[in-house]
């Protein structure tokens, strides 16, 4: 009998994802498409994706006027003139 480094250390078999065969839901779904179906279902990923991106854009300027915000609370506006003493 031929022994594995698996069967050996934890007394069983190995068994791997491609011998059990079972398809995933996206697999499964990709396989029974046609291909209008297929491109179709492209486009709305993509759309989905473009929406995200956007609202991800937003959120990314509302933190950056808070940061500025912020930022400008403390700054001090001054006024320098000529010959004064910086």
């Amino acid at each position: 009998m031929k022994a594995t480094p698996m069967s050996l250390v934890y007394g069983c078999k190995a068994v791997l994802l491609l011998e059990i065969q079972i398809p995933t839901l996206r697999v499964a779904l990709a396989t029974k498409m046609t291909n209008e179906e297929k491109h179709r279902l492209c486009l709305q990923e993509l759309e989905t994706l473009d929406n995200k991106h956007l609202q991800a854009q937003k959120q990314i300027e509302l933190y950056q006027a808070r940061i500025t915000k912020a930022f400008n609370k403390k700054v001090k506006e001054r006024i320098f003139k000529k010959g004064g003493i910086v």
